[in-house]
């Protein structure tokens, strides 16, 4: 996984792209909330749906969040919501200590400012101060569920698929897809050095086209 998130999204997408493999972008729209934007982790996902109701607490939301292994990549599918945040300061802080090592919402967060000091990079669709109690509810947890994409409108991310942050974006990876990139992105990686260092020498485009083969 490391190999991975030392290569970068870009490479990874080009490696899948060699593979005939369309790749799982998600939307740009799902930005950095925080400084910090490289983690890499297996995703555990999370759905919900708008719901009106007069409690005082999301308990699957908690109870989802208390389930979370070390090591995962809370993946947030807000469905249809808008306006209202997925979570703040307190349940991001409990994902923290649970080790989650990134996290990603198609949705809302709020409590920015905390989230930074917190030391946990989350991305998100938008920022809300208003909270989703009453308003948005967690329906079900480690399930396959649909994100907002970059080259379709919507991708599905299946709980354990590899998700790969960095200051491009973020991919998700199926885990039978895995292995073989890992393999092919070590030989990028180092074919695109080699590209570089010849242009940094001052080789052609067309020629480090012909030499290496991508650009």
């Amino acid at each position: 996984m490391k190999d991975l998130l030392a290569a970068g999204t870009a490479v990874v997408a080009d490696v899948l792209d060699s593979m005939g493999v369309e790749p799982t972008v998600l939307a740009p729209t799902i930005r950095p909330v925080t400084s910090e934007t490289r983690f890499v982790g297996p995703a555990y996902t999370i759905v919900g749906e708008s719901h009106q109701s007069t409690a005082t607490g999301d308990r699957p939301k908690l109870a989802a969040i208390d389930a979370m292994p070390p090591g995962v990549v809370p993946v947030w599918s807000g469905g249809d919501i808008t306006g209202v945040c997925c979570f703040g300061d307190l349940l991001a802080e409990a994902m923290k200590q649970r080790g989650c090592v990134g996290v990603v919402v198609d949705g809302g967060v709020r409590d920015v400012s905390y989230l930074e000091q917190l030391g946990m990079p989350v991305r998100a669709r938008y920022r809300s101060p208003a909270q989703a109690i009453g308003r948005w509810r967690v329906t079900a947890t480690e399930e396959t569920v649909r994100v907002r994409g970059a080259l379709s409108e919507w991708v599905t991310i299946d709980p354990g698929d590899l998700i790969v942050s960095d200051e491009d974006g973020v991919i998700a990876l199926k885990s039978s897809h895995v292995p073989r990139v890992c393999e092919e992105v070590r030989a990028w990686s180092g074919t695109e050095t080699q590209s570089r260092e010849a242009i940094r020498n001052g080789a052609s485009l067309l020629s480090a086209l012909d030499q290496f083969g991508h650009l």
